[in-house]
């Protein structure tokens, strides 16, 4: 199953790559330039609730940093455990059809159309749909975890044993 699966996925991002949906992440990152502030940030927080809890605990220094603009994507299931400083949105995980679909604020606040300076895919895991979102946002860097496909999607990949040495990583760049 998993590897139809993975077929399966691998047609979906030819055919998106064909009909011009989806582009490879071509950008380079200029290191040499001084270091721009990260004034405006999309978060997009793990589906699974321990990998959620755990990135709840990592970024609860947030609150610190006042002068950066918070955005959060989070699963619906968690919006009423989720006190971070910032505008959150929400989303609906179907785990049968391993679908995700975003509410309709989200869409409707033209989120998509929004410029910010870093979005962070916290899931561990490669999920199709938020990929796609990352990949439809302005953003000049994307940045989620190093996992098959992720080339296409992020320019800046963490690769860690594990969640909290990443997220360790992730924390740093924010501050």
């Amino acid at each position: 199953m998993l590897k139809f699966s993975s077929n399966l996925l691998k047609i979906k991002l030819f055919y998106f790559n064909i009909s011009g949906k989806l582009k490879k992440n071509n950008f380079k990152i200029n290191t040499s330039r001084a270091n721009k502030n990260i004034d405006k940030v999309l978060m997009i927080f793990p589906i699974a609730e321990k990998d959620f809890n755990v990135a709840k605990y990592s970024f609860r220094s947030l609150l610190v940093n006042r002068s950066t603009q918070y955005y959060f994507l989070i699963n619906n299931i968690f919006y009423s455990n989720f006190h971070f400083i910032g505008t959150t949105y929400g989303f609906n995980y179907l785990n049968k059809k391993n679908k995700i679909i975003i509410n309709d604020n989200f869409i409707n606040d033209n989120i998509l159309k929004e410029e910010f300076d870093a979005v962070f895919d916290l899931n561990s895991k490669f999920y199709f749909d938020i990929s796609m979102v990352v990949n439809h946002i302005q953003s000049n860097y994307k940045i989620g975890f190093k996992k098959e496909f992720s080339d296409w999607f992020y320019n800046v990949q963490i690769d860690s044993h594990t969640l909290e040495e990443g997220y360790k990583k992730i924390n740093s760049m924010l501050t």
